[in-house]
């Protein structure tokens, strides 16, 4: 069953929310299947061969028997793979390892001037966090409309954060964040879980019953990362 952290709340199921499973990986590409399958019987509490597994024509995971409705996204990078899961309508997940990167040159190149300039105005230690926000949470409504990045998808508007930093690379609980609709952006919500090891998650989903939505994380979380200097 799951593993919920000490003293964090009772799980919630994907009826009323997006549950996102991370799970350790060392495989560059992990076979996404069987880790499918394993998140969606433990958030169902089903065994795992009641699971069928299909795809859709884009290439992303369908999912029927017990899980039949319950929508599903997948992201991986080195150390962790998440799986999101949620009957209330199409999701997205995108988790990305924090690390140094040139972010103001990345955010002039692939991004609004509204959004670069943004970058420009952040503290140094704080550009390469904020950066991979905006990427994250472009990718992950990209994965709710079956387009990832294609499509003009590094132009779409996403919303800031209120703030990031290097210190969010540090060890923190699992927790639940709830989903917020997305400004000038109808119908889609996101939200942003802090997670353990050094990496940035991001979750989108999409329809009516999303914003005010938990996102529970489950799981044993991410393998911590070594700090890149």
């Amino acid at each position: 069953m799951s593993e919920v952290v000490s003293g964090a709340p009772e799980p919630v199921g994907p009826g009323r929310a997006v549950v996102v499973r991370l799970t350790h990986s060392r495989e560059r590409r992990p076979v996404s299947a069987p880790l499918v399958r394993e998140a969606a019987a433990d958030a169902l509490r089903v065994p795992p061969g009641e699971i069928r597994i299909g795809r859709e024509p884009g290439g992303r995971p369908r999912l029927g028997g017990a899980a039949e409705g319950l929508h599903v996204s997948v992201s991986h990078c080195a150390g962790v793979v998440a799986v999101a899961l949620s009957r209330l309508g199409p999701v997205g997940v995108d988790v990305e390892r924090l690390r140094p990167l040139p972010a103001v040159a990345l955010g002039r190149r692939w991004f609004s001037a509204a959004e670069a300039r943004w970058l420009a105005e952040r503290a140094a230690e704080e550009q390469p966090a904020a950066f991979l926000w905006l990427w994250t949470h472009k990718e992950a409504i990209g994965k709710v409309r079956g387009l990832g990045l294609s499509d003009g998808g590094l132009r779409r508007v996403v919303p800031y954060p209120a703030g990031l930093s290097w210190s969010d690379a540090g060890p923190r609980r699992l927790d639940r964040t709830l989903l917020a609709p997305v400004p000038g952006d109808p119908g889609m919500s996101t939200a942003a879980p802090r997670v353990p090891g050094g990496y940035l998650l991001a979750v989108a989903a999409a329809g009516p019953a999303a914003p005010g939505a938990p996102v529970v994380l489950t799981g044993p979380g991410p393998t911590p990362c070594p700090r890149d200097t």
